[in-house]
Order: C-alpha cells, then structure tokens, then sequence
C-alpha cells in the first residue's frame, strides 16, 4: 500500500506513524496511541493510522520497539562489557520513564523487532566476553533484562500518577514510616533513618551491584582449572 501524504508533506507510513507516536508519548498524554491523537499529530483522518497497523497492540509493540531502539542508539562504541551493560540498563530505564505511559505498558512485553533485538545482541555479546558458558550467557541476559524492564516500568509508571500521589509516596518514608510503632515494628523503626536516605539512584546501583555478585560468582564456578606452576615431577 503506498503512503499517502499528511500535513506538511509528511508521507504517511508505519515509520512515520511510530515517530508521531514517540512524540506524543514523550509529552506524557495517555492517549498516545488513539487514532485520534495520532491523526491531529500528523494532519491525517484518524482511519488512516490503521491502515498501517492491524490493531492498537501492533502500535503499541512498534512503538515500545522504538524506545528500545533509541537506548540502544546511545551506546558510544568501544566500551567494555561491564559499563556498556550498565549504562544500557540505565538508559532503558530513562526512556521508559521518559515515555511514561508507553513505558509502562510495554515494559513486560517482548516487541520482537529490531530495537529488542539490538538490545539483546548487545547483551548477549557483552556477556560472553566475561567468562560465563554459552547457557549462562543466555540465562542472565534474561535476569538483567527482566530486571531492568521491570524497574524501567515502575519508574514509568510513577511518572504518569498525579504531582501530589508522587510526593505523598516520597515523603513517606521520612514522614509515615517514623510514625511505625517500635514495638509492633522493631526493624522499621531501626532502620527508618537509613530507609529515608535510599533513593532511586541508590536503588539501580544496588540492583546491578547484586547483578555482577552474581556473574561474577557463577563465571568463577566455570572457570577452567588453571594449570600449577612450577614444581618437580615426583
């Protein structure tokens, strides 16, 4: 089907529709992926926009593929495994909670396209330079990208709720949780000075601290025996 124009020469096509889409996502509107909203962005009938798309899921799996694409674009070439998997992980959380409200849709899905698809390569490739076996490989690419979705999607998903249900949630833990009775709750109330001080930074440092904990353990239980050195024959 060939593309037909829209406002200001724009050719209408699935590209054109998706980029529309990101646009709108990133001004944090929750109908981003109406026909409507779409047909405004790009000067087009609403009817147009699914033309190109069988239905708003396909949409919305296209357009969560963008997102991962446009974390996966930011990697500078050259770095070595370790902060390549952590600045990829960072950025994965930044345009998730960068688009709220497909971030937080998309963040427990698969969208089969060539954004994940970069994303898991990279992965998959980073991994393999730090010792593990080809099934470890596999096995904690997938823990570190459901971890990182999972945290990507949560921070999405605060983005879109209301400034004051945000800051209710921040003062929280210096406000109610210093309200915890020490009796019924002795750890709380040991703890509550430190719980305050924890915040989102200190959250995904300690997350993919526990990561590489983890490889790195695994990768020494299949490490080769290494060969003694020196020595005289018995």
């Amino acid at each position: 089907m060939s593309a037909k124009p829209g406002r200001a020469g724009v050719r209408l096509s699935p590209e054109a529709i998706v980029e529309a889409a990101v646009r709108i996502a990133a001004r944090g509107r929750p109908d981003g992926l109406t026909g409507r909203a779409l047909g405004e962005e790009l000067g087009v009938d609403r009817s147009a926009v699914w033309r190109h798309f069988t239905d708003k899921d396909a949409l919305l799996l296209a357009v969560g593929d963008r997102l991962l694409a446009t974390a996966a674009e930011q990697m500078p070439a050259g770095l070595a495994p370790r902060p390549l998997l952590e600045k990829l992980a960072r950025a994965v959380v930044d345009v998730f909670e960068a688009h709220p409200y497909v971030g937080a849709a998309i963040a427990c899905r698969t969208t089969r396209g060539p954004g994940e698809f970069a994303l898991v390569e990279t992965m998959l490739a980073a991994l393999g330079e730090l010792g593990l076996d080809e099934g470890d490989v596999a096995r904690y690419q997938r823990m570190l990208a459901d971890t990182v979705l999972a945290y990507a999607g949560m921070r999405a998903g605060y983005a879109v709720l209301p400034q004051e249900v945000r800051e209710g949630d921040e003062h929280a833990w210096a406000g109610a949780y210093t309200t915890a009775a020490p009796g019924r709750y002795p750890a709380i109330a040991a703890h509550v000075h430190q719980l305050a001080a924890v915040d989102d930074d200190m959250v995904f440092e300690t997350m993919m601290e526990a990561f590489w904990l983890a490889v790195d353990a695994r990768a020494r239980t299949t490490a080769p025996p290494t060969e003694p050195t020196g020595g005289h024959d018995a």
